[in-house]
């Protein structure tokens, strides 16, 4: 009795299975797909999305631009003294310092006195000038004599000759005297000696005080810069060495003020410590806003031919080589590899693998990496 019931029961529940079954069938529009068709069908080596499949829609085709803009790279950059426009003032006697005439950061014109050294050795530089001028002088005298003598007939010509060998010598030692004191740049009472400035610019350094005894010439006392034209300095990394054209900017913000031209020099080589080479940017600076010693990120252009540009979203990276999906066709696509360059903010430029004009999946590439 008990399994009679529950086969009625059974029975029953398939029954009315099979009448759902039947009813969801005569829905209109209603149909159960056994087979789905897939939404990338391959046709040897192209893809082909299907029309109104998950991916159509999704994907973003656009044509490769080309650009004539420069390369841009960014260097670490400083400002130096423009070569030959800051000198180190040394004595040129052994000495000491009487006085001092300048500060740390004051402004002096070609010229100017910067201090006043006492000096033994310059004293004596003034004696053998003096010496030489009264030796000459008496040489001269000597020899005017000597040739009026022998002219009258009371002397020999050994004696005119003589005389005229002393004059000779007497004269090369005045010059060696004179030449001295040029050297020794002097222009004040003889025993001191006044530092002159070389040219107009600014005192960056002293290092010496009054009543300190020079006793080496090779010490610096102190130094003296004109900062009118400073030159931006940027170091290029060994890296970038292939990139370098015949024709090269560089831009360089400051506060205030942006230094920008044509590169005015670079190095003939590296520097070892850093392995960088160096450029330099000319740059006016009239109103010494700028000061050696500051850094900023300076912006090489380097000017190139007309090259393709592509986005960065476009690449796909397939083992060691990078590929696009150029169009063949409408929603019909071919992978192709390509040889990018460098960056240039959100795209790269293309060396070879593609040309101006042809259509290529910049976004959604990376939904048919995997087909």
């Amino acid at each position: 009795m008990r399994l009679s019931r529950n086969f009625i029961i059974i029975g029953t529940s398939l029954l009315v299975l099979l009448l759902c079954l039947g009813l969801w069938a005569l829905i209109p529009g209603r149909s159960i797909e056994t087979n789905p068709q897939p939404a990338v069908i391959h046709d040897g080596d192209l893809l082909r999305i299907r029309a109104g499949g998950p991916l159509d829609g999704r994907l973003t085709v656009e044509p490769v631009a080309t650009t004539l803009s420069p390369h841009q790279v960014a260097l670490p950059a400083q400002i130096i003294t423009a070569p030959g426009q800051s000198v180190d003032i040394h004595s040129p006697v052994v000495g000491r310092v009487a006085s001092l005439h300048v500060q740390t950061g004051q402004h002096v014109q070609a010229g100017d006195s910067l201090a006043t050294l006492y000096s033994g050795d310059l004293a004596q530089a003034w004696s053998d000038s003096r010496k030489a001028q009264s030796a000459l002088t008496l040489a001269r005298n000597a020899y005017r004599r000597a040739v009026g003598v022998l002219a009258a007939g009371g002397n020999a010509v050994k004696d005119m000759q003589s005389a005229q060998n002393d004059l000779k010598q007497a004269e090369a030692e005045a010059r060696r005297a004179q030449q001295r004191l040029q050297a020794l740049g002097t222009s004040g009472d003889e025993g001191s000696q006044p530092l002159i400035a070389p040219f107009s610019g600014v005192v960056t350094a002293i290092s010496t005080g009054v009543g300190q005894n020079i006793t080496d010439m090779t010490a610096i006392l102190m130094t003296v810069s004109n900062i009118n034209t400073v030159w931006v300095q940027a170091s290029l990394p060994e890296s970038l060495l292939p990139m370098l054209g015949t024709t090269m900017t560089l831009e360089a913000p400051f506060p205030g003020q942006t230094c920008s031209g044509p590169v005015t020099a670079q190095d003939p080589a590296f520097r070892t410590d850093t392995r960088r080479m160096n450029l330099y940017l000319r740059c006016n600076n009239p109103q010494e806003r700028l000061h050696p010693g500051q850094f900023t990120t300076a912006t090489l252009n380097i000017a190139q031919q007309a090259q393709a540009l592509l986005p960065k979203t476009a690449l796909l990276m397939d083992n060691d080589q990078v590929s696009v999906f150029v169009e063949t066709a409408p929603k019909t696509y071919r992978r192709r590899y390509i040889t990018i360059s460098y960056e240039e903010g959100e795209s790269v430029r293309i060396l070879s693998g593609l040309h101006a004009g042809e259509r290529v999946i910049t976004h959604g590439a990376i939904l048919l990496n995997d087909y």
